[in-house]
């Protein structure tokens, strides 16, 4: 069986689409919470206002900062095993 697409090219496709969909959500949240409050304090640290640009740059920023770090580890745990 030829596979064109490897394991490598998958993963960066499937983390692109869940950044991209975490964007898309940040704007539909963004738009409804800025109804209830004007602001959100996340971890007692970072104020962030409730608009779409705002949430969804805050969204799209910590899923890839999660893919990022779990890719990370997939990679890492690879390079172990072949050794």
């Amino acid at each position: 069986m030829n596979d064109t697409l490897g394991g490598r090219n998958i993963l960066l496709l499937v983390g692109a689409s869940v950044v991209v969909i975490s964007g898309i959500l940040g704007v539909f949240i963004g738009e409804n919470g800025g109804q209830v409050t004007e602001a959100v304090t996340l971890f007692g640290v970072l104020s962030l206002p409730t608009s779409p640009l705002a949430f969804s740059l805050y969204g799209m920023v910590v899923s890839a900062l999660v893919l990022a770090v779990l890719f990370g580890l997939v990679e890492y745990v690879s390079r172990l095993e072949e050794a």
